[in-house]
């Protein structure tokens, strides 16, 4: 039995001691945002930690551009309301987690009028508020609406 206690004891040591699983991820991105709200095309990271999304954008070796998604999303420090940001940002409210979805390279709307290409995916949603061609490649994400014109484009380096 003191052996049976010993052997727990010592494995729960190591348990302890472990280099816990962060389900951390960073990825280079070149990235160009067109909009009414913000016009950019630069270099920079996603990075995915735990339950966050952050993307940070460098100009001249000097992060410029730090946008992170929680429960809230927060541009430069100053935090908003999903759907404030939403409608700031996109000139529409479409729903919460239309960027985190873009950015993760999800499906929009849980997948409506999805076509599956040989390395990814396309989506053409049309609504009276919006007109967005998406596509989810290998190596490529590009949203557009027409109807507000807001254009995302993230390439992945490496």
């Amino acid at each position: 039995m003191k052996k049976v206690f010993v052997f727990f004891l010592i494995l729960l040591f190591f348990n302890a001691c472990a280099i816990k699983n962060q389900n951390n991820f960073s990825q280079s991105i070149a990235i160009t945002i067109n909009s009414p709200f913000l016009k950019m095309s630069d270099f920079g990271f996603l990075i995915k930690e735990n339950q966050a999304l952050n993307l940070e954008v460098y100009h001249l070796g000097q992060a410029f551009f730090n946008l992170k998604i929680k429960d809230k999303i927060c541009l430069n420090a100053v935090c908003y309301d999903k759907r404030v940001f939403n409608k700031k940002f996109f000139k529409n409210e479409y729903y919460d987690d239309i960027l985190s979805d873009i950015l993760n390279a999800k499906p929009l709307w849980q997948g409506k009028k999805i076509q599956k290409t040989t390395d990814g995916f396309k989506q053409n949603l049309k609504a009276k508020n919006y007109e967005i061609f998406y596509e989810v490649s290998k190596n490529k994400i590009i949203f557009f609406d027409k109807v507000s014109r807001i254009k995302i484009i993230l390439n992945y380096q490496g």
